[in-house]
């Protein structure tokens, strides 16, 4: 990249020079460099896209086909600006856009630029790099929604042959102005070739860290804020932190929030910490109840938050179990001691007997001093053991004996300590199948499921998704730069459609990430991921028509909209039936004709029913 020796543009002094002048200071860093080194990098909602510049090309950036670098964004025009490479010379030309082209927060209609150029089309930031060729794919970057599933890949990976995976995610501090365009080549230069990072928002970068533990991601991280001022960082560790992939990237998010200029880097809290970060505060999500299914389970947890009676609750992943056991302890006498929450999915097997009882000095190799176990730690409180079901047989044989007795025994130890714990257990799994398989000690479901609460999922209640939207809103917009004022009717329609398969978790983090990428304080379907803007309402389709002599009109899209989307979607469907069958079915080139992305015509054969005629009988 660019050496220290090269001319540098004197801070602050931008102001003062002209066009030809900031336009030589720049070109004199490259003069040697081949012009098809020169790149542009456009950082939008779904990634970094990298487009290497070539000597007598022309690029037109917009929002749909024919653009050249067509990006999915409503702040852009169809087709928004031209960039040209002569001579050396690189332009940028704005044509006619709504929005706009912006340098140094100028419009521009015409200028030249240089290496080092921040540029802004719409609300898309872009900047004009040196990058090799060959480090295009190095340098460009997934959006959120498929590194999600790298995420949950990984973690797979590493729960199968019990490795860690840490997740980092930066953003600039705000105070400072920084966008990524500044700092991210820096970051990409010292991660490992197997690192992966992802945009989260223009402003966020999410690196995933294969074979990472916490130490060596919070070593990784401390170099990386003394490289890059301005940067503030969230750790989050599998299985350290968290249990599953949605889980770590909530809980690294949130110590991504918790960070400020005072202690720029944030880890997630252990899965095994002996407070309560394990467990969400009072006045969260429990406070919104609207359905009358939650509205009766509340009801039965305030007859049951005085009682020492063992609960169990079960439901999907993510639907707010672990609130429940909240509501549990806080609305009942024992409020004022301490509840412990504990993954049992998470603890290592070697060392489950240890972290719920506690050992004594000596007591296996690396048990150098006593330790106080959870069940002693929580004496007049109460323990979640949440996903119960992942206990080893062995650890609920222990558990079964503190049940039966209130008494257990230090590992190492041969005295019995007398605790007085309320018990609350949580899974998604059928405990009743596992019994039966022989995986789960029938005696102790028996001794669990004295009050059994089953959680639905969010799919059940939907009335209960627009109160929940609003709320994860309002507790965020503090984080929101603007700050979400309003949420789009369409938008609206595709939450209530959306079958939510990870629940209220998966809502959280959807809401959360609509947030920061939302543009003007709206957000519209394009600030939600792809898998729920797949549930627009498609068009509704009729049985093929058929006459008096029973001949149909397969292939025909009847709509049964009226008025003006009806006209819209029967022509449509009209245009790109006769489309195709002027390309003989020829989806790409079809697709070509049109100037649509194969997949949204896939899409749209597909939601109008469209289907090519078999041939005629002779």
């Amino acid at each position: 990249m660019v050496s220290d020796n090269e001319p540098k543009i004197p801070s602050g002094d931008t102001q003062r020079l002209s066009e030809d002048e900031l336009f030589q200071i720049r070109k004199s860093r490259v003069d040697s460099v081949p012009a098809e080194q020169l790149s542009l990098l456009i950082y939008h909602r779904d990634g970094l896209k990298v487009v290497l510049l070539r000597e007598g090309e022309d690029l037109v950036v917009g929002r749909t086909p024919p653009a050249d670098i067509p990006i999915r964004d409503s702040t852009l025009s169809r087709q928004h600006a031209r960039l040209e490479l002569r001579a050396g010379e690189i332009w940028v030309e704005d044509l006619d856009s709504t929005n706009g082209t912006w340098i140094n927060d100028e419009r521009i209609s015409r200028v030249k630029v240089a290496p080092g150029t921040e540029l802004q089309f719409g609300g898309v930031q872009a900047a004009i790099q040196l990058l090799n060729p060959d480090e295009s794919d190095r340098f460009g970057l997934p959006g959120h929604e498929s590194f999600s599933q790298e995420i949950a890949a990984e973690v797979s990976r590493a729960r199968t042959f019990g490795r860690n995976v840490a997740l980092v995610m930066l953003r600039s501090n705000r105070q400072q102005g920084a966008h990524m365009t500044r700092w991210f080549p820096s970051i990409r230069s010292q991660l490992r070739s197997f690192d992966r990072a992802a945009l989260y928002s223009a402003e966020t970068l999410e690196i995933l860290l294969p074979e990472t533990s916490d130490r060596q991601a919070r070593e990784l991280v401390e170099k990386l804020l003394r490289n890059v001022q301005g940067l503030l960082a969230g750790i989050g560790v599998y299985p350290d932190h968290a249990d599953s992939a949605a889980k770590l990237e909530e809980v690294t998010r949130s110590a991504l929030h918790k960070a400020g200029p005072g202690e720029p880097a944030q880890v997630a809290p252990s899965v095994l910490s002996t407070e309560t970060d394990g467990v969400s505060k009072p006045g969260e999500v429990q406070a919104v109840i609207t359905s009358e299914t939650m509205e009766a389970i509340y009801r039965t947890v305030e007859k049951l938050s005085n009682s020492a009676i063992p609960v169990l609750i079960i439901g999907e992943t993510g639907t707010g179990k672990e609130l429940i056991a909240r509501a549990l302890h806080d609305r009942g006498k024992r409020t004022s001691q301490r509840m412990l929450c504990v993954n049992c999915g998470s603890i290592p097997s070697q060392l489950i007997e240890s972290t719920l009882f506690g050992h004594e000095r000596g007591a296996f190799t690396g048990a150098h001093q006593r330790a106080t176990g959870l069940f002693e730690a929580a004496d007049k409180g109460t323990i979640l053991l949440d996903e119960i079901g992942e206990l080893p047989l062995n650890a609920q044989t222990a558990l079964l004996r503190v049940l039966e007795t209130k008494r257990f025994q230090r590992v190492g130890s041969s005295k019995e300590i007398e605790v007085d714990v309320r018990i609350v257990a949580a899974t998604h799994r059928d405990l009743d199948a596992m019994c039966r398989e022989g995986s789960f000690r029938t005696d102790l479901l028996y001794r669990l499921n004295v009050m059994t609460l089953h959680i639905p999922p969010l799919r059940d209640r939907p009335e209960e998704i627009e109160p929940l939207c609003r709320h994860f809103i309002a507790r965020s917009n503090q984080d929101f730069d603007p700050p979400v004022s309003e949420i789009a009717d369409s938008t609206w329609e595709l939450l209530k459609r959306y079958p939510w398969p990870g629940n209220i978790r998966e809502l959280r983090n959807v809401m959360e990430r609509a947030g920061v990428i939302a543009q003007d304080g709206v957000i519209t379907p394009e600030d939600l991921p792809e898998s729920i803007r797949r549930m627009e309402a498609s068009p509704t389709r009729e049985r093929p028509r058929e006459d008096a002599s029973g001949a149909s009109d397969e292939g025909l899209f009847i709509s049964e909209e009226s008025g003006l989307k009806g006209e819209v979607q029967r022509f449509e469907a009209e245009l790109l039936r006769k489309t195709l069958e002027e390309h003989d079915w020829d989806r790409k080139a079809t697709a070509r004709a049109m100037g649509l992305p194969l997949r949204t015509l896939a899409y749209k054969v597909q939601s109008y029913g469209l289907q090519r005629k078999p041939p005629a009988k002779s």
